[in-house]
């Protein structure tokens, strides 16, 4: 570990001195603490988990090359062996270290290979799952271009090599990326010596389109399986509200078995003038296909919507139930959830939002429970932020169960 620090640094200044490159340096570190009470059998746990990165960026006209070392880790954890001044912490690793090419194809383009973070847009499908104390990164190939329509993003990753020599047991991912905004021009009516008639843009929406193919092996010769996904979002600004819907479809084979699942959701958002405390009300519905067999049964169809690189914290509540936190494959219930959140301002620029959500499962309709979700934040004046938040979940069998974390922010 120590020989990279040095490799590190001993790059930097020479990168630095040897050519006109502009040398980035940032940190930030974060502090989660997290509560769970369960009234049923009476216990509690509260974890604390640390995240501590530190950035490097440097950056020519054509070429960038960018580090982050992040040390990731639960306080107290016994293979942290914490006060012992014999142990061996080597929890630090790189969890984005990449390059970037600008324009080396004589459009406008960029070409980054390497480990990164890949969030693409406010899609369900691909996220950097801040919540989670790692993190998500990808490692592969994207080629980002900015066209006329809009940009597009093409990317080629490799999520596991089992042979260096055989491609036909990679689990990898390819596909693209794309967002364009609609609109038509129209001529305004106001008219000025100066200008004469003005022409303006009305009604605009926006589209974010995607398809990308996995071709998924998890141990040799086995598990094979092969899943596309084609989806597009829209977004779209009215006079007295916001709309947000998307939709996206699966299809693939999973040894005998066929793959057909569906997600769509629905997200209305409505701001608020009648009272200076209330900012905004949005109602949302999410659906993702269930399979009724769970493991193909004797329809030969796999129904359940996967999304194995989704982040669902910002969808589907903050309690973590166990029954719908994940959807890594396409033998699940699936999900039918409402939820109604209010954003309000409160005293001392604090931002406070409350959810309501309602979950059932998508084949039979049967309820898993229900949340209530109330989220205090606030930005600090050094640049961090600190966030509050209290969860109670009612579960359809069972007691109330009831958790809380705050997170502490610092970025420098």
């Amino acid at each position: 570990m120590k020989l990279k620090y040095y490799t590190l640094s001993i790059y930097l200044i020479l990168a630095n001195m040897g050519f006109a490159f502009k040398t980035n340096i940032s940190a930030e570190a974060r502090l989660k603490v997290e509560n769970f009470h369960s009234d049923t059998i009476s216990t509690s746990s509260t974890a604390s988990y640390l995240r501590a990165r530190l950035n490097f960026d440097l950056t020519s006209d054509i070429y960038k090359i960018y580090f982050q070392l992040q040390d990731s880790r639960l306080l107290g954890d016994q293979e942290n062996s914490p006060g012992f001044s014999s142990a061996k912490n080597t929890a630090v690793s790189f969890h984005q270290v990449y390059g970037e090419l600008n324009g080396v194809l004589g459009r406008k383009n960029n070409i980054r290979f390497g480990r990164f973070e890949m969030p693409l847009g406010k899609q369900r499908l691909f996220g950097k799952s801040s919540w989670n104390n790692y993190g998500r990164s990808f490692e592969g190939i994207t080629n980002s271009i900015n066209t006329n329509l809009g940009n597009i993003l093409f990317f080629h990753l490799i999520n596991s090599e089992l042979y260096e020599m055989n491609d036909q047991f990679d689990y990898t991912v390819d596909g693209f990326y794309g967002s364009t905004k609609i609109g038509a021009v129209k001529k305004s009516t106001k008219q000025t010596i100066e200008s004469g008639s003005k022409t303006s843009k009305k009604n605009l929406f926006y589209i974010d389109y995607y398809m990308f193919n996995e071709n998924i092996v998890l141990t040799p010769e086995t598990n094979k399986k092969q899943r596309k996904t084609i989806g597009f979002r829209l977004t779209k600004k009215f006079k007295r509200f916001s709309l947000e819907s998307e939709f996206a479809y699966q299809l693939g084979n999973y040894y005998s078995d066929d793959i057909e699942a569906t997600l769509s959701s629905i997200n209305i958002n409505i701001p608020t003038r009648f009272t200076p405390y209330v900012n905004s009300i949005s109602f949302s519905n999410e659906y993702l296909s269930g399979d009724k067999y769970l493991l193909g049964g004797s329809d030969g169809v796999l129904s359940g919507f996967a999304k194995p690189f989704g982040s669902g914290h910002g969808y589907h509540g903050y309690y973590d139930n166990p029954l719908h936190k994940k959807y890594l494959n396409n033998s699940h219930a699936g999900l039918n959830e409402w939820f109604v959140k209010t954003n309000h301002s409160l005293f001392s620029n604090i931002d406070f939002t409350i959810k309501y959500h309602d979950f059932r499962d998508a084949i039979n309709e049967s309820k898993y429970g229900k949340e209530l979700d109330f989220i205090f934040s606030k930005n600090l004046p050094f640049g961090g932020k600190i966030i509050q938040g209290f969860s109670f979940y009612y579960p359809q069998d069972g007691g109330r169960l009831e958790a809380g974390y705050l997170m502490l922010f610092i970025n420098i």
